[in-house]
């Protein structure tokens, strides 16, 4: 299937088959739930409606539209673009599933590498202003991660938060 461009339109140019292609696969897409002959009806009709106003896609191809082998190249490719957008359509739920397990991993190694180095002086400075700030007893951080210091930051931020709307003090003002 993937062989099939190289063997459909060869009488074209290398540029003028790229395009038509192109056009071709992405009219298929707009018009996927329709038939093969309807796609092309469209695509003839369409073609030739700007022929008609001066602004042809293709100048070249109201010629070819009379040619019975073109057509029926052309009907060949329109069923393997519908039958490549089936196959993506099947695979989706499979490659939405493969990149939310890609996502988790990468969250655990980023979590994995922030448990190993120790915490920044803007963490440090911004959980002293935050501790100042509420009124908190502060924790020994020299045996912390950046992780753990992390995570803490956020519990801080999670237990005020409600307070914050309710007093109408934005959680933006707490840097």
């Amino acid at each position: 299937m993937y062989n099939l461009k190289s063997t459909l339109f060869l009488d074209l140019t290398k540029n003028q088959k790229s395009s038509l292609l192109g056009c071709v696969k992405n009219f298929v897409k707009k018009h996927k739930e329709k038939s093969t002959e309807d796609i092309i009806g469209l695509f003839i009709e369409d073609e030739t409606y700007y022929y008609e106003q001066g602004v042809p896609h293709f100048e070249w191809i109201i010629e070819e539209f009379e040619k019975e082998e073109f057509l029926k190249q052309l009907k060949i490719y329109i069923d393997d673009c519908k039958k490549q957008l089936e196959q993506k359509d099947a695979q989706k739920p499979f490659l939405e599933k493969q990149k939310a397990i890609m996502k988790e991993q990468r969250q655990k190694a980023r979590e994995f590498k922030l448990s190993k180095e120790p915490p920044t002086k803007k963490q440090l400075y911004y959980y002293d202003k935050l501790c100042k700030k509420y009124n908190l007893e502060k924790t020994n951080t020299e045996t912390l991660s950046r992780l753990d210091l992390m995570r803490m930051i956020e519990r801080i931020v999670d237990e005020h938060k409600d307070t914050e709307i309710l007093s109408g003090k934005s959680i933006e003002n707490l840097s």
